[in-house]
C-alpha cells in the first residue's frame, strides 16, 4: 500500500508541476504581470489564513491512521470527523467574511499597482476571500483521507480538481473576460465543486452502511485531541509567518509587477517541495503506525530508505534548475525580460527550499511521535531570524535580497534542528542520515550539474533549453540512484529479472 501512496502522490505531484509550467506562461498572456502579482497575492492569502486550520487537518489525519490499526473505530472516526467538520466550517465562514471586510483596505492601503485601480483589486480580493473560505475545508476533508491511507483516491480527485480550476481559468479568459475578476470568480466556482466531492468521498468511505449509527458531534474529540491540534495550529501559525514573510514583505515594499516576478520564481522554487512532500506524505500514516506499535527497528529502517530517496528525487533536479534558472524561465515564458527579472532569484529561492526539503521526513518523523515543540521551536528560531534579513536585504538589493535571506536562514537553522531531532526521535543515526541522504546524493549530482552547465550551448530555442536541462536533470538522477545501494541493488534484480538472468551458481 505505502508504495501505491507514494507513486499516486507521485503522480499528483508531478501533474502539480506541469500544470504550475503549463498554467503560469497562460496566465502571464492573459492577464499581465500586475494581475498576475495579484494572483501572487491570493496564494499568499491561501497560505497566510492556513493558521485558521488550528492544527485540525494534520490532527484528523494523525488520528485516522491511529485508530485504523485498531479494532470497532468506525463509529469513533465518523464523530471525529463531524466534530471537527462542524467547527472548521465555522472557521472558514469567519475567513470569508474577514476577507470581504478587508478587501478594500488591502487594495487601497497595501497594494500598489500602475495598471489596476483599487476598485478592481478591491472586488477580486472580495471573490478570492470567498474561493479561499471554500477551499480550506478540502484541505481537512483530505487529511481524513490520507490517513485512512486512500491516498489514491485524494491524489485521484486533487489532480482531476487541479485540471477543471487550471484548465477553466484559461477558457474564462479567454473566451470571456482576460481580467482578475474573471479569474477570481473561476477559483470560487471550482473550489465549490471541489469542497463537494471530497466531503462526499470521504463520508462514504467511513459511512458505508446507511444503518450505522449517525455521527455526532463531541465535546470529548478535543479533550482527546487538543494538545495535539494546538500544537500543529501553532506550528501552522509559524510556518504560515515563516514560508509568507518574503512574499508579504516584497508585496508591501514594492510594486506588484516585482510581485509577479518574484512569485513566477517562487512558483519554479517549489519544485523540490513538490518531489518531496508526496514520498513523505505517504510514509507518514506508516511511520505512525510503527511509533504506535514501538518497532523502532521497523521505524529506523523505513525513515532511512525515505529519506534517501527524496534526497535522490530532490537534490539533482533541484541543482539541475538552479544552475539553468534563467534559461530555464526563458524556455517557461518566452520572455527574455521575465528570465533576467526573475532568474537569479530562483536559483536562491531554489537552494533554500532544497534545504528545506530535505528536512520534510524527519518533520513527519517527529509528527508521527506526536511531538511538535521541537518544529515550533525551530519555526520560530527561523522567523525571528529571517524577518529582519528580508527589510535589510530587501532595502540593499531589491528583490534579490529576498531570496537571499532564505539561504541565509536555512544555512543557520538546518543544522542545529537536525542535531535536535535526531538526538530526540533516533539517536545515533544523524551520521547516516548526513551520509545517505545528503552528501551522497549531492557530491554525485553535483559534478554532472555543473558540467551539464559547462558544455549546455546558449540557445534561442525553447524546445531546445527544455531538452538540455532534461538530459543534465536525468544523467545526474540516474547516476545518484545508482549511487544509493539499496536503489542500485534493486535496479540491477529486476534489470536481471527482465532479460531471464538467474542468481545462484552456474
Amino acid at each position: 500500500m505505502i508504495r501505491q501512496n507514494i507513486i499516486s502522490n507521485v503522480i499528483a505531484r508531478i501533474w502539480g508541476v506541469i500544470s504550475v509550467y503549463l498554467f503560469v506562461p497562460l496566465y502571464l498572456k492573459f492577464l499581465g504581470i500586475d494581475a498576475y502579482g495579484l494572483v501572487g497575492f491570493y496564494s499568499t492569502l491561501v497560505a497566510v489564513f492556513a493558521f485558521a486550520d488550528m492544527g485540525f487537518s494534520a490532527t484528523l489525519n494523525r488520528q485516522m491512521a491511529r485508530l485504523t490499526v485498531r479494532e470497532d473505530s468506525a463509529g469513533e472516526m465518523r464523530d471525529l470527523l463531524r466534530t471537527y467538520e462542524t467547527t472548521y466550517l465555522c472557521i472558514s465562514f469567519a475567513v470569508g467574511v474577514i476577507c470581504w471586510a478587508l478587501a478594500p483596505l488591502i487594495a487601497e492601503h497595501w497594494l500598489r499597482s500602475k495598471v489596476l485601480g483599487p476598485h478592481e483589486m478591491s472586488s477580486a480580493i472580495r471573490l478570492m476571500g470567498v474561493a479561499i473560505a471554500l477551499q480550506m475545508p478540502t484541505g481537512l476533508y483530505t487529511g481524513g483521507l490520507m490517513g485512512l491511507q486512500k491516498q489514491v483516491r485524494a491524489n485521484v480527485l486533487q489532480v482531476g480538481w487541479g485540471a477543471f480550476r487550471g484548465f477553466g481559468a484559461v477558457l474564462v479568459l479567454w473566451l470571456w473576460a482576460p481580467t482578475i475578476f474573471a479569474f477570481a470568480l473561476w477559483q470560487l466556482i471550482s473550489n465549490a465543486l471541489y469542497c463537494v466531492l471530497v466531503r462526499l468521498s470521504l463520508w462514504r468511505t467511513l459511512s458505508p452502511d446507511p444503518a450505522q449509527p449517525r455521527p455526532r458531534f463531541k465535546w470529548q474529540v478535543f479533550n482527546d485531541t487538543w494538545r495535539y491540534a494546538a500544537g500543529m495550529a501553532g506550528m501552522a501559525v509559524v510556518s504560515t509567518l515563516l514560508t509568507q514573510a518574503d512574499k508579504l514583505t516584497v508585496s508591501k515594499m514594492m510594486t506588484l509587477e516585482v510581485l509577479g516576478y518574484y512569485t513566477l520564481a517562487g512558483a519554479l522554487a517549489s519544485l523540490p517541495l513538490m518531489l518531496a512532500s508526496p514520498i513523505a506524505s505517504a510514509v507518514f500514516p506508516r511511520l505512525t503506525g510503527l511509533v504506535e506499535m514501538g518497532d523502532h527497528t521497523g521505524l529506523v529502517r523505513l525513515y532511512h530508505r525515505t529519506c534517501e530517496l527524496v534526497g535522490v528525487a530532490i537534490l539533482p533536479v533541484g541543482l539541475t534548475v538552479a544552475f539553468f534558472a534563467g534559461d530555464f524561465v526563458f524556455a517557461w515564458t518566452g520572455s527574455a525580460v521575465t528570465a533576467h527579472r526573475a532568474g537569479l532569484v530562483a536559483s536562491l529561492l531554489l537552494v533554500g527550499q532544497l534545504m528545506q526539503a530535505l528536512t520534510v521526513v524527519p518533520f513527519y518523523l517527529a509528527l508521527a511521535h506526536g511531538n511538535i515543540k521541537l518544529n515550533i521551536l525551530v519555526g520560530v528560531s527561523s522567523v525571528v531570524l529571517i524577518t529582519p534579513l528580508l527589510f535589510f536585504l530587501i532595502r540593499a538589493y531589491g528583490v534579490v535580497g529576498a531570496g537571499m535571506s532564505w539561504v541565509i536562514m536555512n544555512l543557520c537553522t538546518l543544522p542545529p534542528y537536525m542535531y535536535l531531532l535526531h538526538k530526540r526521535f533516533v539517536p545515533g543515526e544523524l551520521r547516516k542520515w548526513c551520509l545517505g541522504s545528503v552528501v551522497r546524493p549531492f557530491i554525485t549530482a553535483f559534478p554532472f550539474v555543473l558540467l551539464g552547465r559547462w558544455l549546455a550551448p546558449h540557445t534561442a530555442s525553447r524546445l531546445m533549453s527544455f531538452f538540455l536541462i532534461g538530459i543534465v536533470a536525468g544523467v545526474a538522477t540516474a547516476a545518484t540512484a545508482f549511487a544509493v545501494p539499496e536503489l542500485r541493488d534493486r535496479v540491477l534484480m529486476r534489470t536481471r529479472r527482465a532479460f531471464g538472468v538467474s542468481y545462484g551458481t552456474e
